[in-house]
């Protein structure tokens, strides 16, 4: 095989179909031989590789053999002393982080922005959030990172914070000061978590920003199928010393599903090795791409979002292969945009109030980047642009403030509670979890104390009609 001893596990499964044992085991469709027709016919020689952990293809929850190789194969490349694959997610890579780490409790620092698994996570360890204080561009309303001063304040007051969490970079390609932040957390003996969703990319290229993990960080979440070449669900989770492995593996085996998908698992060992035998040519040639279309908007009246416009006290930089496209100039709302370019045939990743996202990859040729272009040149520009952020018909300002907590997220979600009208549940403490996604970002979290600012909020996304789990009582 072409790719002998490099891609352990996907080569531990084409081995195993070649033997072509009678399977009198699951999955039930056998070979595909028991599956809708159509399917059978469209999936093909797929069927028989979803596998279970017959002898030969390891088992997940506790890996000897070809799993435990990959992600070894995994560690290596990314720099890591221990990577776990993961098939929920990278969900459930923060959640076992946390809660191997958290206990009732415990002080999480983390940033107002984090993904809505992180207060999952929250819920499940009983830890409770401490929100650092975040700064947000105005137009396009983002968030842009923690400062390490505001850091600095949040460490001085909370000595016996449990974990840092951080977000590097956000949904729109945002990055922090991830350095900075980290050695302001280990001076203190913190452990830090960094959601790195979004940026298994990072460090393939000179123009990309750099890993967290080769920034200090302890344990690093990547979701290898955003925008490497896993299959979706497929992600993976970095540890930087090996000695937290027995208490994230434990925390993993709590919450991911016995039966892992060997597909899954074997895109994960695939795009690892994409990366490692050509990752840097091919991210070299997506962010060329990426600076071409970035120039060719900026010419004609459409410019991206600009590292130079989110350099700062609380951000370093910007992903270039992440388009932010500010919709003002076009006169509509973000979602009015997607809109349009869907009837287009060109279907963004993400539509804010007053942006558009588009992401580029190593999969985006030349002649799909052109199209996009042209079908966002060939957009009409009223004179009028809009004011402001505008979701469901409301200007939506960005989020003013730390919000009170009175309880932690599993003490509020655990309590009886009852549904109110937005209208009437000004002074109540929130029962439920609310971070539309994508980009996932909270509005309310349970044990939150809903003020007129947070109702008003709810108010642009649920409507005036809307409802909202609060505390009984």
């Amino acid at each position: 095989m072409k790719t002998q001893g490099q891609a352990p596990l996907w080569e531990a499964l084409l081995n195993y179909r070649r033997q072509r044992m009678s399977s009198w085991h699951t999955p039930g469709h056998k070979d595909g031989a028991y599956t809708w027709p159509e399917w059978r016919e469209f999936l093909g020689p797929a069927l028989p590789l979803d596998q279970t952990e017959v002898p030969g293809l390891d088992n997940l929850a506790r890996p000897t053999g070809a799993i435990a190789a990959a992600q070894e194969r995994a560690a290596r490349f990314y720099g890591a002393a221990r990577t776990f694959f993961l098939v929920n997610g990278a969900s459930v890579g923060l959640i076992a982080v946390i809660l191997a780490t958290c206990r009732p409790g415990d002080e999480v620092l983390l940033p107002r922005y984090a993904h809505r698994a992180v207060f999952n996570a929250l819920i499940l360890s009983g830890a409770r959030p401490v929100y650092l204080e975040t700064p947000w561009l105005e137009a396009p309303g983002l968030p842009l990172g923690v400062p390490p001063a505001n850091l600095a304040v949040a460490l001085q007051e909370h000595p016996g914070a449990r974990l840092l969490l951080l977000v590097h970079p956000t949904y729109e390609g945002i990055v922090p000061r991830t350095g900075e932040l980290v050695n302001l957390a280990h001076d203190r003996g913190l452990p830090v978590l960094v959601d790195a969703a979004h940026g298994a990319h990072f460090g393939l290229d000179p123009a990309l920003p750099p890993s967290p993990l080769d920034l200090g960080a302890d344990y690093v979440v990547q979701s290898t199928h955003k925008t490497m070449g896993a299959l979706t669900q497929a992600a993976m989770l970095h540890l930087r010393e090996e000695a937290p492995a027995a208490g994230v593996a434990a925390a993993l085996n709590l919450l991911q599903t016995t039966s892992p998908s060997y597909i899954l698992m074997a895109s994960l060992d695939l795009a690892r090795l994409l990366a490692e035998e050509q990752g840097r040519r091919d991210w070299g040639r997506a962010v060329a791409r990426a600076m071409m279309a970035r120039e060719r908007l900026a010419q004609a009246g459409l410019p991206p979002l600009a590292p130079a416009a989110v350099t700062g006290p609380a951000a370093s930089g910007l992903d270039v292969t992440r388009l932010v496209l500010p919709t003002a100039a076009l006169g509509s709302a973000g979602h009015a945009v997607a809109a349009a370019l869907r009837r287009a045939g060109q279907e963004a990743e993400l539509a804010g109030g007053d942006y558009i996202l588009f992401i580029i990859t190593p999969g985006d040729g030349e002649e799909k980047i052109e199209a996009l272009l042209a079908a966002l040149l060939s957009l009409p520009r009223p004179a009028g642009p809009p004011a402001g952020v505008v979701v469901s018909g409301k200007k939506l300002a960005p989020p003013a403030g730390i919000p009170e907590v009175a309880l932690t997220p599993r003490e509020a979600w655990l309590a009886p509670h009852r549904e109110l009208p937005l209208k009437e549940a000004a002074g109540k403490i929130a029962a439920e979890l609310i971070a539309p996604c994508p980009p996932g970002i909270a509005l309310a979290v349970p044990g939150e104390v809903l003020t007129p600012a947070i109702l008003d909020r709810l108010q642009a996304v649920r409507g005036p009609a809307g409802r909202v789990l609060v505390m009984d009582g």
